[in-house]
């Protein structure tokens, strides 16, 4: 089974060194897809040294997004990652993101795969039928605005953004207008990572990218949540599965948990093929060799110290 590694990368360039070094490190002829944010240092700069992997495993995707938090640029570039795949020869594609490590073997993954017979299972998490104001409503402010060295008066530019949207939507709805919707059914929210086998992925690319081409994510809020994961339940909802990914959510805010030492029970206990985030500035810990590693159990009859 052939794998490719999608990644969605802007900062933190050892990191990211680092992973590639790890995904690389196996023998099968796996192909890692990289995604360098166009405005990026990582892009601007150091795009060939990550091209010129000496595993020859690594494909850069050459016409990269400019990517903002919460826009559909963050589609747009799931999209272009996609498409970039499906030009080398895969039979499941991981999106994972610079700061995301794999926590298990590439052995345990393919069994995890295989166990599920021919269905080959999409792996996403889908939360449901929710937040469809962020798909229906018009979001101007979904790329804010920012005036350097004049933080005041962006801030109130941002404001006033998002005072015309609320606005404009109230006048659309009272209207009785409505934003086109995926097969005419609600969207769909979900995780905006997963692992998809390559007919799955060539669809959704296909579907996604009539989308963007139509511009029908553009004035909305936090797209990567809902294209995707729509396309993937409204055509291929009876092969999704739980995504083995380890998440922490417990610190609240719109952002994960920063994992450290103290997570690492936990990200074994889950089972989990990736975890993210991670950061060598704040812990290094999952660099270790092994660092999750299942611990050897104890023989029942071990004498006691």
């Amino acid at each position: 089974m052939k794998f490719a590694y999608a990644i969605l990368a802007h900062t933190a360039p050892e990191q990211l060194s680092r992973l590639i070094d790890r995904l690389a490190e196996d023998p099968e002829d796996d192909r890692i897809v990289l995604h360098l944010d166009c405005k990026s240092e990582l892009w601007r700069n150091q795009r060939d040294s990550f091209a010129g992997h000496p595993s020859g495993k690594v494909v850069l995707v050459p016409d990269p997004v400019n990517v903002f938090w919460a826009h559909s640029s963050q589609v747009a570039a799931q999209c272009r990652i996609l498409g970039k795949a499906l030009e080398c020869d895969f039979d499941y594609i991981h999106l994972i993101s610079g700061a995301d490590w794999p926590t298990s073997p590439r052995e345990k993954i393919v069994a995890d795969i295989t166990a599920h017979g021919e269905l080959f299972p999409a792996f996403a998490d889908i939360y449901g039928e929710m937040q469809q104001e962020r798909l229906q409503d018009w979001w101007f402010d979904d790329r804010k605005f920012r005036l350097e060295g004049f933080p005041r008066l962006s801030e109130n530019i941002e404001r006033a953004q998002t005072r015309l949207s609320w606005a404009f939507s109230r006048w659309w709805h009272k209207a009785g207008l409505n934003r086109g919707r995926y097969l005419d059914q609600p969207w769909v929210k979900g995780s905006g990572w997963f692992s998809l086998p390559r007919d799955i992925a060539a669809d959704i690319c296909r579907e996604v990218g009539r989308m963007l081409d139509r511009g029908r994510m553009r004035f909305t809020q936090c797209p990567d949540e809902h294209a995707i994961q729509t396309v993937l339940m409204r055509r291929h909802g009876d092969r999704v599965v739980p995504d083995r990914r380890y998440i922490d959510w417990s610190a609240g805010g719109n952002h994960p948990k920063l994992l450290t030492s103290q997570d690492r029970e936990a990200i074994i206990a889950s089972g989990a093929w990736f975890a993210r985030k991670f950061s060598v500035k704040a812990d290094a810990f999952f660099l270790e060799p092994g660092a999750f590693s299942v611990p050897a159990r104890k023989p029942v009859n071990a004498l006691q110290d």
